[in-house]
């Protein structure tokens, strides 16, 4: 079947969805999707996982034509931000771990929005109550609004393993800008969800609403010539974004939407993409599993969640996957890994990360001794003391729903990437210009720099800090250090779960990629126990769970997992079935 029907298909199954779609759906995080199945796929050569079949497509043409697993990533990232702009785009950020097969090295790129200059601890309290604004007015204010950087961050790592010329790696959204693509149901669905908030913006209307006012009908053509104008100019130098017109358009939207100067050309100009040494632990003494650092959070607590689990429930192979114990003892891991996640982790420029502390053995040891079998711990569990942690900062619990995207690329010669890059909310804070949306990351921030006590949080705004974040691009390698899985999800600070779930799916339970993504998501962020609506794995057994104490909560769960596993002759890989991702191999 050739791909414009893969798409076609991809499209369609999921029409009724949202039949009856109105305002009245949660502003955030992204509104649930049906799940549709999707396919495992093989390739011997290659393997392409991204959240939406457009993106996959404009990968698997830069590998035809000699690309890397860099350049095709940075290739479906640009489309991503024309089909999904819900969830990222031009305007926001990211993170990614880079792998060169030839040289055996692993690289973390930080491509974190930062605070502005102007910004203060007190950044999201109001001056007139003194109280912090209401969690969804701060998405949708300009206070909200970071320094967009994943320009910054496809354009240092092509610089670092990139291989076609940077102007081609933008040559198919380009093209799909100005020639158009269908309206998809799930694009559809959110731009629903949103269209009070959004309608009234002539450039936003242009792009995505019809001339009666309504969002376009799923299957109508949507294109985008303004997003197509910008990339082209960005095709030329990369640093205009952050010098010239597009800069001032960017400076000029956020401005004139706050009624006074918050941005300036210093915020753009002066941005940096960080690359570092990626975390990495031992998982169960056969596997490396590595991630992003902070600013990320994600990176750390998957790995801190994996080694309280891992010493609680020994059981491995298929047999364990319908065991109700390994869910209650996921469960009371990400409560644990959760609570030292709070009070600890942010932007290492500001705050101390007792990084090596938290993945000790022996503090995993101590943390893992938390965990009853008969009684599930009580919520907010508190956290540990890990050498290396700077005592006088207290914990962050503020919500934080995102609009993210995911995906994974391995290429013929073994190079890979797994990327997740977002805008956080659904739309960002709404601002558009020049095609696209702007990022709402600062409300990844806590809203308050204190806690009662007028302890200073980690995670507080300060001028040009990243604000935390749960994003978790992760690759597995064997004690022969050869690449065994890469995986990456959106979600919010539930990423974490995604990912944690994924890795014992795949590493001991044995399942393929595909059931991995399709398997339950379930989550206890430090607070009440979640599992995913639909689940008909645990609900038997649910009055198990209860017993001990967990009290759990059905809910809609949206990943977008980015599953790709070695197999004996090539790759494996699937898309999540909750999005409308695509897997291609070759």
């Amino acid at each position: 079947m050739n791909q414009n029907k893969i798409a076609l298909l991809l499209l369609t199954s999921i029409i009724p969805l949202f039949a009856n779609a109105t305002t009245s759906q949660p502003v955030a995080p992204e509104v649930a999707t049906a799940k549709t199945e999707k396919p495992l796929v093989t390739g011997k050569h290659s393997m392409i996982v991204t959240n939406n079949p457009w993106a996959s497509k404009a990968a698997q043409q830069i590998l035809n034509e000699g690309g890397n697993a860099t350049d095709a990533a940075i290739a479906a990232a640009f489309v991503l931000g024309l089909t999904e702009p819900q969830s990222s785009g031009i305007g926001g950020g990211g993170y990614a771990l880079s792998y060169h097969a030839k040289t055996k090295q692993l690289l973390a790129f930080d491509g974190r929005e930062v605070a502005l200059l102007s910004a203060t601890p007190n950044w999201f309290i109001d001056p007139k109550t003194s109280k912090p604004l209401n969690f969804e007015s701060a998405m949708l204010s300009p206070l909200s609004v970071g320094v967009p950087s994943e320009v910054a961050l496809f354009y240092k790592m092509h610089q670092q393993n990139g291989k076609l010329a940077w102007s081609k790696l933008l040559a198919p959204a380009i093209a799909l800008a100005r020639n158009g693509f269908p309206m998809s149901p799930r694009l559809y669905g959110l731009l629903q969800s949103d269209q009070d908030i959004l309608k009234d913006n002539p450039q936003i209307a242009k792009v995505y609403f019809n001339a009666q006012g309504d969002v376009k009908p799923i299957g109508d053509k949507v294109t985008n010539i303004a997003y197509a104008d910008t990339l082209h100019i960005i095709a030329k130098n990369p640093q205009e974004f952050y010098t010239g017109k597009i800069a001032h358009d960017i400076i000029e939207t956020v401005n004139k939407s706050a009624n006074k100067k918050l941005m300036s050309t210093k915020d753009l100009s002066a941005y940096k993409v960080q690359v570092k040494e990626p975390v990495c632990s031992t998982y169960r003494g056969q596997y490396d599993i590595c991630s992003v650092p902070p600013s990320s959070s994600g990176g750390v607590t998957v790995q801190e969640l994996l080694g309280i689990y891992a010493r609680n429930y020994t059981q491995t192979g298929e047999s364990a996957f319908t065991d109700i114990n390994w869910v209650y003892n996921f469960y009371e891991a990400s409560k644990i890994a959760f609570a030292d996640r709070n009070q600890y982790l942010a932007d290492p420029d500001f705050v101390k990360q007792p990084i090596a502390g938290l993945l000790n053995n022996q503090y995993l040891d101590e943390r893992a001794k938390l965990v009853n079998e008969s009684m599930a711990l009580s919520v907010p569990v508190a956290p540990g003391k890990p050498y290396g942690a700077d005592p006088k900062y207290v914990a962050d619990s503020s919500p934080k729903p995102h609009g993210t995207t995911s995906l994974s690329i391995v290429d013929k010669d073994g190079n890979a990437v797994t990327m997740t890059v977002t805008v956080e909310h659904q739309f960002g804070s709404h601002l558009f210009t020049n095609g696209f949306f702007l990022n709402n990351e600062l409300t990844d921030f806590s809203l308050t720099p204190t806690n009662a006590s007028g302890k200073p949080i980690a995670n507080r705004v300060e001028a040009g800090k990243r604000p935390r974040s749960s994003i978790a691009p992760t690759m597995v390698f064997d004690k022969d250090h050869n690449l065994q899985v890469l995986t990456g999800s959106p979600g919010g600070s539930q990423i974490i779960c995604y990912v944690a779930k994924n890795l014992i799916q795949i590493l001991d339970f044995k399942k393929s990629a595909a059931e991995a993504s399709s398997s339950p998501n379930l989550c206890a962020a430090n607070a009440a126990p979640v599992l995913e609506n639909g689940d008909s794995i645990f609900s038997a057994q649910l009055d198990k769970l209860n017993a001990l104490g967990e009290s759990v909560i059905r809910t809609d769960l949206v990943s977008g997992e980015t599953n790709i596993i070695r197999t004996n002759d090539g790759w494996s890989g699937a898309a999540d079935p909750r999005r409308e991702g695509l897997a291609i191999g070759n």
